[in-house]
């Protein structure tokens, strides 16, 4: 993992609260994260920082991470540079200072509602809280305890305070880079005379700061009127830092489709005309580059429409590479049809057959490889069960422009889709919330998914890091493996249903002639 020091500092025009502590109209806010390169996960924290209306000045992009891993214990070197950064600001009297993470977190509100909570919760310093106690569980009998709806164990991934005690808790002790954050702030705030000096609490209500580990029955969406946001049922509060901490990303990612008015029930899909390319208005010359990967890899009925319907799409053929990999002997000669038919008009062409014994993976990799080599701007993968109906689905895809896209599609009259709205525990399909609701269009919209597969667009600066994405797990298939190749590296699946653009065909036990 990669650290990005980010700081959003807020003027605040102040507001008193009857019976409590005036924040006057010298106060600032300064929101400070840790990450280290522009993910999805980043991007996605940073609109919703804007979407609230907080304002981000970055800082420490490239910096190299020593951290260790973040799927364990470290991140260490979060708070040094936490030490680095906000030096600066450690006389500061009327600066409030709120740290989150962000490749995993989003924000729901903004300055108001931030400065008004941590007023009400009377200290000077507030952590995020959960109800695991990690990294030691050992050291759970040392905490304060708490009423059974509440979180007893803190949490490193969010605190807020004033600049003061929030210098004085990133600079009490030294820490080496790989040593673990969530440890070193928890000696503090289980040392009595430290958290009394401090004056340190923990968010036990999810007042500010929601971590969805453990907690996800705890939670739902709501909506009023385009807005959308987290209430917790347990407490009966609605965080404003949410924060998909731990394991359940993909849960976090789909709440995430709605949260900061990605999608809300009066308004739909909000987010869907954001960051969008137009390539209408360019000359076909100046077109991008796409290298179409088709892969046939057992059996499958009407395989000859299927290569018409590619040769059908509407795009400039001389701005295409074609890598064809063909695994089944019966087939051999729809493709060789194909090539008759097509091979002078595309940029390249190249083929792989079963006598070449080239492995799904290897092929599949291979095509990455390629479209690098050839400076490619997207990489499009289509499965012989696919049938692209509307010709314009490349176009389509690339507009969309995010990291990795595909098209819904599914078998007719059937609910059997390319894509998982949610993973079991051994990271294999599990049926979400939300998925009935999506594959029949009820909502309609552009969705974070953990997995995609069939027919999927990938945008060119993503696949350096997609390198042997297709054999990177052993224990699964090449599309599974690769979706969990980027889940890892944080680039968001997405799949979007604004349209139809064709259909799945059913391969198992077909008949070829």
């Amino acid at each position: 993992m990669k650290l990005l020091l980010v700081i959003v500092s807020i003027f605040y025009l102040g507001f008193c609260i009857a019976g409590e502590e005036r924040i006057d109209d010298k106060t600032d806010l300064l929101i400070v994260t840790v990450a280290t390169e522009e993910n999805d996960g980043f991007r996605q924290f940073m609109r919703s920082a804007k979407k609230n209306g907080l304002n981000v000045e970055v800082f420490g992009l490239g910096v190299e991470w020593n951290g260790g891993s973040m799927q364990s214990t470290g991140g260490g070197q979060k708070v040094n540079l936490l030490k680095e950064g906000l030096q600066k600001y450690k006389n500061r009297e009327n600066l409030i200072i709120l740290f989150t993470d962000s490749y995993d977190v989003v924000f729901t509100d903004g300055k108001d509602a931030i400065l008004e909570k941590f007023l009400k919760l009377e200290s000077k310093l507030v952590f995020a809280a959960e109800d695991s106690c990690w990294p030691d569980y050992l050291l759970a009998e040392q905490y304060p305890t708490v009423k059974e709806t509440e979180k007893r164990f803190l949490n490193s991934g969010g605190f807020i305070g004033y600049a003061r005690e929030v210098y004085s808790l990133v600079t009490y002790q030294p820490i080496e880079d790989g040593d673990d954050d969530q440890l070193y702030y928890t000696q503090i705030f289980l040392n009595a005379s430290l958290r009394q000096d401090l004056d340190i609490k923990l968010d036990v209500r999810a007042e500010i700061f929601q971590s969805l580990n453990f907690a996800l029955g705890e939670v739902t969406l709501k909506y009023k009127s385009s807005h959308s946001y987290l209430y917790n049922v347990k407490t009966g509060t609605a965080p404003i830092v949410v924060h998909g901490n731990g394991p359940i990303k993909p849960e976090f990612y789909r709440l995430s489709n709605y949260l900061a008015d990605g999608w809300t029930s009066s308004s739909g899909c909000l987010s869907c005309d954001e960051d969008l390319v137009d390539i209408s208005t360019l000359k076909t010359s100046d077109y991008p580059r796409v290298l179409i990967a088709l892969f046939v890899e057992y059996s499958t009925p009407f395989v000859q429409e299927y290569f018409q319907r590619i040769a059908l799409l509407d795009y400039p053929k001389d701005k295409i590479d074609v890598y064809i990999h063909n695994n089944v002997v019966n087939h051999t000669k729809d493709v060789h049809q194909f090539l008759a038919d097509t091979e002078d008009q595309y940029k390249s062409v190249r083929v792989s057959l079963p006598e070449d014994n080239v492995s799904e993976g290897q092929a599949r990799n291979w095509a990455v490889e390629e479209c690098i080599n050839n400076n490619c701007n997207y990489l499009l993968t289509v499965d012989s069960i696919v049938q692209i109906t509307k010709p314009s689905l490349l176009k389509d895809l690339i507009t969309q422009n995010r990291s990795i896209v595909a098209p819904m599609l599914k078998r007719p009259g059937k609910l059997w889709s390319n894509f998982w709205g949610a993973l079991n525990q051994d990271g294999f399909y599990a049926r979400s919330e939300d998925y009935m609701d999506i594959v029949d269009y009820n909502k309609v919209g552009l969705w974070n998914v953990p997995h995609i597969t069939n027919v999927l667009l990938i945008h060119g600066h993503r696949l350096p890091a997609l390198k042997d994405a297709y054999t990177f797990s052993k224990l699964y298939d090449p599309d599974m493996s690769f979706c969990q190749a980027a889940r890892d590296k944080n680039i968001f699946l997405y799949v979007t249903n604004r349209d139809s653009w064709g259909h799945l065909v059913v391969a198992e036990d077909s008949e070829t002639s």
